[in-house]
């Protein structure tokens, strides 16, 4: 059995505080060596399990791999059928890569965001589904062995504990070099340390007299106090000793002591150890030495293997290290080492060569099992004299580190192989390779330039162009385009397909759509008969951005076969991509529509937090059409909440942005700006400033002052002329329709916009003929019908867009030159009523006043009424009318049908007849829905 808590009361009461209830807290525990911190914790487990807490515990051991100790903590409490609850849909495939049982996740690709942010938000999500009835409690061992992703995990939870109804409880050991992720634990603010002091004199005399089964002499109890400075794991193997050296013996129901104990130290732990390992049998002792080079986690299958004994034999063997002390076996039949320092004892005494030996035939015993003991097996290579080995496992160890987001100890990983692949130079630059890529991942340029400038100068061949394209990424993704082109031009083999289509990209972003094209086209060409199929994704997506606006077509067909071959070779990080860029010519009418959605689901599916927050922020683009600003407006704040969480502020800001137009369509226009401050914090960029501008246009445009609207979109596109990258928005056909029904005379904004390659935006040029159908209608010469019709067809599936700019016609459109003005109104005030746009419903309503017609009243009729017939006026009730006329029944018995009196409903159908222009009941059959 192992050993049961004495004294730590205190200590004890503080973690049952911690983990009964209030919100949720991250609780550290410190301890020296053998101070007791495992039996606190499992007397904590122990009681919290009892009163009802869903509880999970873990361990780190070292090189126990990237977020070994929660994971483990995890799987206990978190079974595969969970992955299916609704409220972990997004974070699925994120907690997939740590829970082995889970449904597996698709590979991911480049981190936006800091992955182990994203598993933050991940395990926070999934504390809350586990807290929803009852606490959870998190119980994590020997953190000072925990890589440095998990601390860091640790410390972000720290800080979103307080939403949940969780508590974590981790403990460190304070006795050795601390890592630095660790004593960020320390001093986190939302973080409670419990230090674990030297017990009192007595609770070590209670220590002592239930180890060895009574009363002490005083002496004795007053030499093991005085000695063991109250660590209750010397407590008890002081005590011990002075029993196995026949200091003490037996004396009716107490001990006695047969020499003087204060003459001298006793024997040292370490002898202790040692002289137990020279008890046992010579297999009993072959085991115990050969689990202590394995290390502080004992694994009797892992041992049945190396020593190629059948279980019965290593059952034997460490029920014999377990009587002899130095294992202990639990509640649950487990065997594990007496205390870390005990399998550090036995590894202390065996001489280097006999450890070398013992890891060299560890390491051949294992070679066929490597699975999730490649660590393992690489360690044991290193110190069983095979470095190279140990260096290529260790790389591969790298990259499923990076692979999990565990990007630190990725570099770690990474940085002891490159030391034991000194003498075999492929090996060296593969391992550099790896390094820059994942400085390049956490965004940490400057060293990932400086691992390519040391391996370069010597680097020939095709490592050489490696390494160029490595540090000409790194370059990319830092923003630092000059140096990435040096990189490609110095080093770079230019007719490598890889370099041709990075240089394609690093010419794009600078903006030299004629270089880019032609860069990219020529890499496409070659990647299509030689491949690689992620270079052929690579150009075709350059193909598709630098044709965009020239040949949307030709854009999408590129765009098409990037999708197609991300498809056809499992790589989805690049059809991603391709399908996001498809999803955005959506908005241009050159691309079918869905693309985008199905974008969102991969990335979701891949884990890709970062990316599948940035196609939400397409998608709320996007749907403004159909559900308009105010119906988008929610969604646009949770996508930019996700966004800060998510440390992504570029995403947050525009986000932000769509929320203050949804606060100006709403009323809301003081908020908007204080919105708009936060966007200017956030990224302070024209872009951004331009929608302030836009804003106080929409503003006064919804308080019916037009020439005041106008002047402001001339603020706002003088800003955007400025800016020949930016996307090209709606508020240019908005500022064209505007101007020119402010002034039909007036063909300058015309003119710039027929010029202007934003017309690849289908909103653009859909404002573009409305415009135009103004001017005709002013001279009187062309029948703007057609021009009209144009652009109705262009937003046919916008039609919260649609009514905007429709709506802008109506102060020219009292001749009837410009449509049916009354019949567009009702339509537009029944759908906006409809979707929650009621500002703009009651623009609509002062244009029906103004032109001496009823305005309907809200509720007469809804969503329900088809475009068609709410174009003519048709409300809800006269709907329902409608409906049962078509049914055959007569007034009397549609009266009574819906609780109208008869001459009611003779209204509603007179109604009927008026607004659909029928002459009968029996015409007025063939219109209902």
């Amino acid at each position: 059995m192992g050993p049961t808590l004495v004294g730590r009361s205190e200590e004890l009461a503080a973690l049952l505080d911690a983990c009964h209830g209030g919100p949720g807290r991250l609780v550290l525990v410190t301890g020296c060596a053998g101070s007791g911190k495992t039996t606190l914790l499992e007397e904590l487990t122990r009681r919290v399990t009892d009163a009802g807490a869903v509880v999970g515990s873990g361990h780190a051991v070292p090189g126990g791999g990237p977020f070994r100790p929660v994971a483990e903590a995890l799987v206990r409490v978190a079974p595969p059928a969970l992955a299916d609850e609704g409220a972990l849909s997004p974070f699925r495939a994120v907690l997939a890569r740590i829970l082995p049982t889970w449904p597996p996740a698709l590979a991911a690709g480049t981190h936006l965001v800091d992955p182990v942010v994203v598993l933050g938000e991940a395990v926070l999500a999934l504390l809350r589904v586990l807290s929803t009835d009852r606490r959870t409690v998190f119980v994590l061992d020997d953190a000072q062995w925990a890589d440095r992703d998990t601390l860091a995990l640790l410390e972000y939870l720290a800080g979103g504990l307080r939403e949940v109804a969780a508590t974590v409880v981790i403990a460190a050991r304070d006795d050795q070099a601390v890592p630095d992720a660790l004593t960020a634990l320390h001093r986190h603010a939302r973080i409670r340390t419990v230090a674990l002091r030297p017990l009192p004199p007595a609770d070590v005399a209670l220590l002592v007299r239930r180890t060895v089964g009574g009363e002490l002499p005083p002496e004795a109890e007053e030499y093991v106090a005085r000695v063991s400075e109250g660590v209750p794991l010397l407590v008890t193997e002081l005590a011990a000793g002075l029993l196995e050296s026949g200091s003490l013996v037996p004396d009716g129901n107490g001990w006695r002591t047969t020499s003087t104990l204060t003459g001298g130290l006793p024997p040292s732990h370490l002898a202790l150890v040692h002289n137990r390992v020279a008890g046992l049998a010579p297999r009993a002792r072959e085991l115990v030495r050969t689990a202590a080079v394995l290390g502080p986690e004992l694994d009797a299958d892992l041992l049945t293997t190396v020593l190629g004994s059948d279980a019965a034999e290593v059952a034997d063997g460490l029920s014999s290290a377990v009587d002899a002390g130095l294992l202990t076996r639990n509640a649950a039949g487990d065997v594990r080492w007496r205390h870390a320092l005990t399998c550090g004892a036995v590894l202390a005494g065996l001489t280097p060569p006999e450890r070398g030996a013992i890891a060299a035939r560890a390491a051949e015993a294992l070679e066929d099992e490597l699975g999730v003991r490649r660590a393992l097996v690489a360690d044991l290579h290193a110190r069983g004299g095979r470095p190279a080995r140990a260096a290529a496992l260790l790389l591969e160890e790298a990259r499923d580190a990076v692979a999990a987001g565990a990007l630190a100890t990725a570099q770690e990983i990474l940085e002891r192989s490159l030391v034991l692949a000194v003498g075999d130079p492929g090996l060296v630059v593969a391992i550099t390779v790896e390094r820059i890529q994942a400085f390049a991942l956490a965004t940490r340029t400057d060293e990932a330039i400086a691992a390519a400038d040391v391996a370069l100068p010597t680097a020939t061949g095709a490592d050489r162009t490696a390494l160029a394209i490595a540090a000409s990424r790194a370059c990319v993704g830092g923003q630092r385009f000059d140096e990435a082109g040096r990189y490609l031009t110095l080093f770079g083999d230019p007719d490598d397909p890889r370099v041709q289509a990075l240089a394609a990209h690093i010419a794009l972003d600078a903006e030299d759509l004629d270089q880019a094209l032609a860069l990219a086209t020529r890499a496409a060409a070659a990647a299509e008969q030689v491949g690689p199929p992620d270079v052929l994704c690579e150009a075709l997506e350059v193909v598709g951005r630098a044709l965009r606006r020239r040949d949307p077509k030709a854009s999408v067909a590129a765009f098409e076969r990037a999708e197609q071959v991300a498809a056809g070779h499992g790589l989805t990080p690049w059809r991603i991509r391709a399908l996001a860029e498809l999803g955005a010519t959506e908005l241009y009418g050159a691309a079918p529509a869905g693309r985008l959605a199905e974008a969102q689901t991969l990335a979701l599916d891949a884990g890709m937090l970062g990316t599948a927050t940035a196609l939400d922020l397409q998608a709320v683009a996007m749907t403004v059409g159909t559900e308009g600003m105010v119906g988008v407006m929610s969604r646009a704040e949770r996508c930019a909440d996700r966004a800060g969480r998510l440390g992504l502020t570029g995403l947050q800001a525009h986000a932000l942005m769509f929320a203050a137009r949804g606060r100006v369509h709403a009323g809301r226009a003081g908020q908007a700006d204080l919105l708009l401050d936060e966007v200017d914090r956030l990224v302070p960029s024209p872009l951004y400033r331009s929608e302030r501008s836009h804003n106080r246009s929409t503003d006064a445009w919804l308080d019916g002052d037009d020439e005041r609207a106008a002047r402001e979109l001339d603020d706002c596109i003088a800003l955007l002329r400025e800016l020949p990258a930016a996307p090209p928005a709606p508020v240019w056909g908005e500022w064209v329709v505007l101007r020119t029904v402010c002034d039909p005379t007036d063909d300058g904004p015309r003119a710039e916009l027929r010029e202007s390659d934003v017309l690849v935006q289908a909103v653009n040029r859909a404002a573009l003929a409305y415009a135009d159908a103004v001017a005709a209608a002013h001279v009187q010469q062309v029948d703007p019908g057609l021009l009209l019709a144009e652009g109705d067809r262009l937003l046919a599936p916008h039609p919260f867009l649609r009514h905007w700019l429709r709506i802008m016609l109506v102060p020219r459109a009292v001749d009837g030159r410009l449509g049916d003005a009354p019949a567009l109104l009702r339509e537009a005030h029944a759908w906006l009523l409809a979707h929650g746009e009621n500002r703009m419903a009651r623009l609509c309503a002062a244009h029906l006043r103004r032109l001496g017609l009823p305005v309907p009243r809200p509720g007469r009729y809804g969503e329900m009424v088809p475009p068609r017939l709410r174009a003519l006026g048709v409300t809800g009730r006269e709907l329902e009318v409608l409906r049962l006329v078509a049914e055959g029944l007569g007034n009397i018995e549609i009266a009574g049908r819906l609780q109208l009196s008869r001459r009611t409903v003779e209204t509603h159908v007179s109604n009927l007849l008026l607004k659909t222009g029928t002459r009968s009941r029996e015409g007025l059959t063939g219109l209902a829905p």
